[in-house]
């Protein structure tokens, strides 16, 4: 159901089609991080353009967006 979190957002709010994917990961109670990477690229630890840890997988898909939306439109 997480999962369905940060798609349907990412997907409403154009992530998506921006061509981003995400990656969404629960660490126990500690928290969630929200990773997206440009479409199309291998997923790595390099090519992350946004990235996000927070307590709820919304605060964490939101920070993260923010974070690869302010990189793309600062040219990378």
């Amino acid at each position: 159901m997480a999962g369905l979190v940060g798609w349907d957002w990412t997907h409403r709010y154009g992530m998506h089609r921006q061509c981003f994917d995400l990656q969404l990961t629960q660490y126990d109670d500690r928290g969630w991080r929200a990773t997206f990477y440009t479409s199309g690229m291998e997923h790595s630890p390099t090519s992350a353009t946004g990235t996000g840890w927070e307590r709820t997988p919304w605060h964490a898909t939101q920070r993260a967006a923010w974070e690869a939306l302010k990189k793309a439109g600062a040219g990378g």
